[in-house]
């Protein structure tokens, strides 16, 4: 893998060691490779902000951008968001399976719960979800589109997606949520992607989605 790192600090190769082992584990437990990556670490949330050209929020610390990964170094994190500095390593991480996403469905239109929550499962960004959350009736649905996600994103939307992801895979198997990723049409449209999930997993998206809040309210 061609790595391209954007980065000036004096720990330069520290954090490049680091970008290699995020990608290694993603590349391991995706088992694929990717080309080329590359990787902007800005210095703080001023360069963040700069480079995305906007006034982001306190917890966005991480992104994709024509892809390009974007995120705010480890020793600004603690500082200038939400997030704890032991979380840079799984969100880059996280990032990171973005770009595999992207390349296994070839810019196919991907449902933005089962883009983020596939992430952050083999990223395992949110495995240890103790807090109670709020999920909606046919979330899937509501958090398919990157309209119905913004409109969630501040109301446990990563933490939905995460955990209805870890759900499948614990139940068909990582390889049955890939072919999904592979089945997708250019251009989501909810019926469709109904009939293409119920085709692969033998079971509706509605009854999976009530399945998987009866089990995690079991646990």
């Amino acid at each position: 893998m061609e790595l391209h790192l954007n980065y000036k600090g004096k720990d330069y190769n520290k954090t490049k060691e680091l970008v290699i082992k995020a990608y290694d584990d993603i590349s391991l437990r995706l088992e694929d490779k990717l080309e080329k990556m590359a990787v902007c670490v800005c210095k703080n949330r001023k360069e963040f902000d700069k480079k995305l050209n906007r006034k982001t929020k306190l917890w966005e610390v991480a992104n994709v951008i024509n892809g390009e990964i974007n995120i705010i170094h480890i020793n600004s994190f603690a500082k200038e968001s939400s997030h704890k500095a032991d979380e840079f390593f799984p969100i880059l991480k996280h990032e990171i399976a973005h770009l595999f996403i992207d390349k296994k469905t070839n810019d196919k239109a991907v449902p933005k719960w089962l883009d983020e929550g596939l992430a952050s499962y083999v990223s395992e960004k949110y495995k240890d979800i103790k807090h109670s959350i709020q999920i909606e009736e046919d979330f899937c649905e509501k958090l398919g589109t990157p309209k119905g996600w913004d409109e969630h994103s501040d109301y446990h939307a990563y933490d939905t997606a995460s955990l209805f992801v870890t759900f499948l895979a614990g139940k068909y198997t990582l390889d049955k949520v890939m072919k999904l990723l592979s089945s997708l049409d250019k251009n989501y449209y909810y019926p469709n992607f109904e009939i293409i999930f119920k085709n692969i997993f033998e079971k509706s998206l509605k009854d999976l989605e009530i399945e998987f809040v009866d089990t995690i309210n079991t646990k």
